[in-house]
């Protein structure tokens, strides 16, 4: 239950999809990358076949290749780490995961390519970075592969100038994308690299990427002092830190270091290759639970009964679990009863094995990797299709009625990646479509799809789904004739929001000192003040800065993880705390925060 706030101490680790990608070669020019799990640590080894042992003063497509694959080992190793630089205490630090899966993405579709040039290859790198891009994070670094690549498109072989121009690029590319660039955050780090570059002679990889690096260090180390918040936290920047991390993977790889994996070996039970024809369960689903002591016998009972192809592994804390089912979500919310969710992925395996076998993937589940429902596109007569992303089953059911088309899975902690938008809105065949990201670190990624997508399609600033639902309440009525992106946005406009989770560590916020425990009151995104429950953190509703005199309606959304019974309590409190307002409950089933709601 929500209330107890045990389970949800370790929520600040939850980080979105799993690794489904292993380098199990010790370098790129060794072994084609293999499926598994991983968690990395470093150990010594032998420099890398493909680089020489002395002075390297240029390297080719298969060096530049080998040194990314290192830079994604580097940011796996200390994802944990760059997540944790969080400056709130609430779940939703997710840079490192977010950077990590970009680059991960990018990589993959290298290994799909086969790339034979360096015009082949940091053309692939870079779109597979876009489509891969997940969160704010993920957005910018797929910017910044995308200005180096730029550079790099028409040398055959990079000198450590060419790495300086390519850097140059990075930077101007990643500052244009950003409508108002911040100073103490990744652009920083990556500008004052490429100016640092810019005044260096070594030709020698090795000396010259040593020093970028140090720059790149001490200006991480100096974002903490640039950024009220961050100085606040005391923590360090988490975009800038994973650029960096970045740099020094390949910075190891140069030297003859690598990182390794550590890893929860899953052995498929089931080798059979599955058709499209003979799919039982749609959904493979893979689970991370921080914990090694669960119920086994009983788990493996009630997951038996949703799915099969059924695979628990436990170590270190830690059990993944491996499953396929049609209740993916479900499935997800059942284990929460035991503990924390660190991480989890879910794909369409119909929209996969139809895809292998040449056909349209059917039904009406995900046109894509990551789980996307598309009801209402097959109609060629859909004028305006609504693309929402939905933080549990409860959203979902209440955008459907809605008349959502597209709903994308994502929130806190599960930022879905760019090709999350891509896929269903180009297999969709409305004239038009209206994104609403619904929360603050998607919206990027919504609006790269926009611009990869050549159809219309327009991004909304709805930051949280209450904000879309009210949106959509408003678009029914909206006729061929009217100004429904003005519709959309005043409603949206006129909306806010408000959100309790528990406080994952100790910390200081906005001048208050809150415990691992606590609860917290967030409204339109701005800590509001604390509670011992979830009862007591909405007290301080009444005292947000909203302004109450234009408002007449609270809706108030269960989530996944706080009972029935609790929540009607909390109910009733609030229709005594806003007598004069209409509360009204639903479930919305969203993961981490207990209560989400409006107020319109």
């Amino acid at each position: 239950m929500w209330s107890s706030c045990f389970r949800s101490r370790a929520y600040h680790c939850i980080t979105g999809s799993l690794c489904l990608l292993q380098y199990d070669g010790d370098c790129a020019g060794e072994s084609r990358p293999e499926r598994r799990g991983l968690v990395h640590s470093r150990r010594k080894r032998k420099r890398i076949a493909t680089l020489p042992e002395d002075i390297l003063k240029e390297i080719g497509y298969s060096e530049l290749e080998a040194l990314f694959t290192a830079a994604l080992a580097s940011l796996e190793s200390r994802k944990a780490f760059i997540n944790s630089l969080n400056v709130f205490p609430v779940p939703d630090g997710d840079t490192g995961t977010n950077m990590s899966l970009t680059l991960r993405t990018a990589l993959e579709e290298v290994q799909k390519s086969q790339p034979k040039s360096m015009k082949e290859l940091v053309s692939t790198l870079s779109a597979g970075s876009l489509i891969g891009a997940r969160g704010n994070s993920g957005v910018i670094l797929s910017q910044i592969i995308r200005g180096m690549a730029t550079a790099a498109d028409s040398k055959p072989v990079l000198t450590t100038t060419d790495f300086t121009q390519m850097l140059t690029k990075a930077t101007e590319v990643a500052y244009k994308a950003v409508v108002t660039p911040v100073e103490g955050t990744i652009l920083t780090v990556v500008r004052r690299m490429a100016e640092s570059a810019a005044g260096l002679q070594q030709e020698d990889y090795t000396d010259y990427l040593a020093e970028v690096i140090r720059t790149g260090r001490q200006a991480v180390k100096e974002t903490t002092g640039q950024l009220p918040a961050l100085a606040e936290a005391h923590v360090v920047d988490a975009g800038a830190e994973g650029l960096v991390t970045l740099l020094e993977g390949m910075l190891m790889s140069l030297r003859g270091e690598t990182v390794v994996s550590e890893k929860l070996t899953l052995k498929d039970e089931s080798k059979e290759h599955v058709g499209p024809q003979d799919l039982t369960y749609r959904y493979d689903t893979v689970i991370l639970v921080a914990s090694d002591t669960l119920p086994e016998t009983e788990v493996r009972a009630k997951l038996t009964e949703r799915g099969d192809s059924l695979v628990m592994a436990s170590a270190g804390g830690l059990t993944k679990i491996h499953v396929h089912t049609n209740e993916p979500y479900d499935t997800i919310q059942y284990l929460m009863k035991f503990a924390p969710i660190r991480e989890g992925h879910i794909e369409d395996m119909q929209y996969q094995a139809n895809e292998y076998a040449g056909g349209p993937a059917s039904g009406t589940g995900s046109s894509s990797k990551p789980l996307a429902s598309t009801e209402g596109c097959a109609d060629d007569n859909v004028q305006r299709a609504y693309v929402v992303v939905s933080p549990g089953p409860g959203f979902d059911e209440i955008f459907r009625k809605l008349g959502a088309q597209i709903i994308v899975a994502g929130g806190d902690t599960m930022n879905p990646p760019t090709e999350a938008f891509v896929d269903p809105i180009k297999a969709c065949n409305a004239k038009s479509f209206i994104v609403f990201p619904n929360n603050k670190n998607i919206i990027m990624a919504a609006q790269q799809a926009a611009d990869l997508i050549d159809k219309d399609v327009q991004v909304l600033n709805a930051r949280h789904p209450v904000q879309a639902i009210s949106a959509l309440v408003q678009l029914a009525s909206c006729g061929p004739d009217d100004d429904c992106m003005a519709v959309a946005n005043q409603a949206i406009d006129a909306t806010d929001f408000f959100a309790v989770t528990c406080a994952t560590k100790n910390a200081t916020v906005c001048g208050m000192l809150v415990h691992e425990g606590d609860y917290m009151l967030f409204v339109d995104d701005k800590f509001v003040g604390l509670g011992q429950s979830v009862e007591g953190a909405l007290v301080h509703l009444s005292e947000s800065p909203i302004s109450w005199d234009d408002k007449s309606l609270v809706s108030v959304y269960r989530g996944a993880d706080f009972a029935e019974a609790p929540f009607d309590a909390l109910v009733a409190t609030l229709t005594r705390q806003f007598p004069d307002l209409e509360i009204q409950p639903y479930y919305g089933g969203q993961a981490f925060y207990g209560v989400v709601g409006s107020v319109e």
